[in-house]
């Protein structure tokens, strides 16, 4: 009859290695059964090739000599000829059934390693590449690929047969399904290498065009890349600009469903408040304070005008002028020049003696109390409005306040 008008291949139905890959460790790859699931899906098989065929149609099948794909060929078979629901065109008798150790699977090596090595043996062969890696004590799929080779050559010469049937039915192993067309269709290794794997009892199906008489394949066959991109595709997209939240002084720290509010700093005494009432009292405290800085600028600008006046001295007419608030407050050094710091001492100010970079006349320089009580310049009787140094806390507050005023 010449070539077939169609070759149809199919993967085994599922096998007790699928179920459980531990099973490989005791039993033989080539003895491995298939599951009850797995009789099921070669009867749905059987089914499914019947809806395919013509009632002329002739059958050869050829299959690998394991035992789930024997008994996967025995499921369809049983399926085919079955006269539920209806008498089958196709009597057992008139289909030919042939095993080939040339389609059998890919050889992993004898009784399996552990799952801890078998794991270890799976990521080095991702990494290797699938086709070249060559499994210990076993093959690669490059050495399937030599067998398949001479497979197709035998079968490509049958075609010239007169009596070869009408449609070819090759009953293999994943890998073995892919090993196939790949010698059929010219497939590089880098598209070996992508194909994923046809599932079980799945249809590979090659119709022989009328005008050219050549094998068109009628599957799409599945790729990782492809994969990858439709989960890439299903993601949201994600925003090129990360959004940033804005801290508000909320309880939080960021702007939450109260709204937006604009963070206020907070002095150190109000964060602790207890109550409303503290708050104000904060807040008299404050003002008084303001008042308070007022009426130092006013003391510091008349102590300028009068530079007799040295030290910590204050004249009693400055004191009336202080609020009443003020005067009860515990005195405070009055410093006639504050260094860039605002401390009390002359760190941080310019030297008195200038430099080379100034253009004005330098200040004189005045020595302090303490400088002069040390030279013996001070007298005690005849300065009544003489300064003293501070006396570092060795006394009691109302004691140093009368001391930094002076006596009247």
């Amino acid at each position: 009859m010449g070539k077939p008008r169609m070759i149809i291949l199919i993967r085994h139905a599922q096998s007790e290695g699928n179920k459980n890959r531990e099973i490989h460790q005791t039993v033989p790859d080539h003895r491995v059964k298939l599951t009850p699931e797995g009789w099921k899906q070669a009867e749905a098989a059987g089914l499914k090739l019947r809806s395919l065929l013509r009632p002329d149609d002739t059958l050869h099948f050829f299959t690998s000599p394991y035992r789930r794909t024997r008994e996967t060929t025995e499921g369809i078979l049983n399926a085919l000829t079955s006269s539920n629901p209806a008498p089958s065109p196709f009597p057992r008798h008139t289909i030919k059934v042939y095993e080939e150790p040339r389609l059998r699977e890919q050889d992993f090596g004898n009784f399996q390693p552990g799952s801890s090595e078998m794991a270890r043996m799976w990521s080095e062969r991702a990494e290797y590449g699938h086709f070249f890696y060559r499994i210990p004590n076993g093959e690669s799929a490059a050495d399937a690929y030599d067998r398949v080779s001479g497979f197709n050559d035998t079968l490509w010469r049958s075609f010239g047969e007169d009596d070869f049937a009408s449609v070819c039915v090759l009953v293999t192993h994943g890998l073995m399904t892919r090993v196939f067309l790949m010698k059929w269709y010219h497939f590089s290794v880098e598209y070996f290498e992508d194909l994923r794997n046809v599932d079980h009892c799945e249809f590979v199906v090659m119709k022989r065009s009328r005008e050219n008489q050549k094998y068109i394949l009628q599957n799409e066959l599945r790729t990782w890349s492809a994969m990858r991109r439709e989960r890439e595709e299903q993601k949201e997209p994600e925003s090129p600009i990360p959004v940033r939240k804005r801290w508000v002084g909320s309880l939080d720290g960021y702007e939450n469903e109260i709204g937006r509010r604009q963070a206020r700093r907070q002095n150190t005494v109000e964060m602790f408040a207890d109550d409303a009432l503290d708050i104000e009292r904060v807040k008299d405290v404050k003002a008084k304070g303001e008042v308070e800085k007022k009426s130092r600028g006013t003391m510091a600008i008349a102590q300028s005008s009068n530079h007799q006046e040295t030290g910590y001295a204050r004249s009693e007419a400055s004191q009336r002028s202080l609020p009443s608030r003020a005067k009860q407050l515990p005195r405070r050094l009055e410093i006639a020049e504050e260094g860039r710091d605002g401390g009390g001492s002359r760190s941080g100010a310019p030297s008195r003696a200038g430099s080379e970079a100034s253009d004005g006349p330098s200040k004189p320089h005045v020595p302090s109390s303490m400088a002069m009580a040390l030279q013996g310049q001070l007298n005690r009787d005849t300065s009544p409005y003489r300064a003293r140094a501070n006396t570092l806390g060795d006394q009691s507050e109302d004691d140093e306040g009368r001391d930094i005023i002076g006596r009247v």
